[in-house]
């Protein structure tokens, strides 16, 4: 038997005769907006502190298959369009507060608000603005990393440079990172505020009292929020910023982390600032059915004031 095949229904494909050509695409990516209901932000005891809160975020789909791919968080921020910085050069000064000079700053809220400077990765507290001119609060928070810790330090209490110190800090948040206070090899990061003086020691002792509590492991720096404050120059890009960092949480066994209080950091989360969707937190993938932890650190200084147009929302996309 011979099988015979018909090409008659092949049509040769009509290719356009230019060789460029433009295809614009829309595509759709899911978007979730969160406001938490946080506790106001007014401090005037003299000190200052840290809160944390935790969101947690669950895929619902019933198919643990159907992932919502490529998870990203990130926080809102105050209303204000980026300018840059007016001065030749701006040290900062942790005695006492200082103004500096920007392009404009019209759009930007009159008082209580944070300022990144995007060009130094560098945050500031904005007490006031008139015009142009922005006054900034203290640079009195810093962090330190420490060694050999044989008694425990906890939030509140204050360390010195020797037993009659010119150095002080109050200790703000301890994260462990190694061995124990019991066995007197606790080593980890101190964050500190009301921090006058110079700068801790790099390999000097820490004293409560009189008596020594750790070694320093490194300098002390200055800055708010884990950074380190630097030098702003002429044309430094600054635009206002979020009040929230965010510390991402993954479930163990169904729970997350637990602190003691709302001011004790989250045993094993790392915090940083996520201010926009172009710089956004990315948890990967998470599967129907599964549930992410986000939580949210609010550093809120001495003296700081209420405002209306404090801007909390927790921002989410996904494919």
């Amino acid at each position: 038997m011979i099988l015979s095949l018909s090409t008659d229904f092949l049509t040769q494909a009509s290719l356009r005769p230019s060789s460029t050509y433009t295809d614009t695409f829309t595509l759709t990516i899911p978007k979730g907006n969160l406001i938490p209901n946080f506790e106001g932000f007014e401090t005037n005891d003299g000190f200052g502190r840290t809160r944390y809160h935790l969101v947690v975020a669950k895929n619902k789909a019933a198919s643990s298959l159907d992932a919502m791919n490529c998870f990203s968080v990130w926080t809102g921020k105050s209303a204000g369009t980026s300018t840059t910085v007016t001065t030749t050069s701006y040290s900062p000064t942790y005695s006492a507060p200082q103004t500096i000079p920007v392009a404009n700053a019209s759009t930007w809220p009159t008082r209580g608000f944070w300022i990144r400077n995007k060009t130094r990765n560098d945050l500031r507290y904005v007490d006031f603005r008139s015009g142009n001119s922005l006054y900034l609060k203290v640079i009195d928070w810093g962090t330190m990393t420490f060694r050999a810790g044989q008694i425990a330090i906890t939030p509140g209490m204050m360390l010195g440079s020797s037993a009659t110190p010119s150095t002080t800090a109050i200790v703000d948040q301890v994260i462990l990172s190694s061995g124990s206070w019991a066995s007197g090899d606790a080593a980890g990061v101190l964050h500190f505020k009301k921090y006058s003086g110079s700068a801790f020691s790099a390999t000097g002792n820490l004293y409560l009292g009189s008596q020594i509590a750790a070694i320093g492991n490194g300098t002390s720096t200055r800055g708010f929020r884990g950074l380190q404050a630097q030098t702003w120059s002429n044309n430094d890009i600054v635009e206002p910023t979020s009040d929230i960092d965010i510390g991402i949480n993954l479930p163990v066994g169904g729970y997350f982390r637990d602190p003691v209080n709302q001011n004790t950091v989250p045993e094993g989360v790392t915090f940083g600032l996520y201010p926009a969707q172009d710089e956004c937190v990315i948890v990967e993938s998470l599967l129907g059915g599964s549930s992410v932890g986000i939580w949210l650190r609010q550093t809120i200084l001495d003296g700081t004031q209420a405002r209306e147009d404090l801007e909390g929302d927790i921002n989410f996309t996904w494919f």
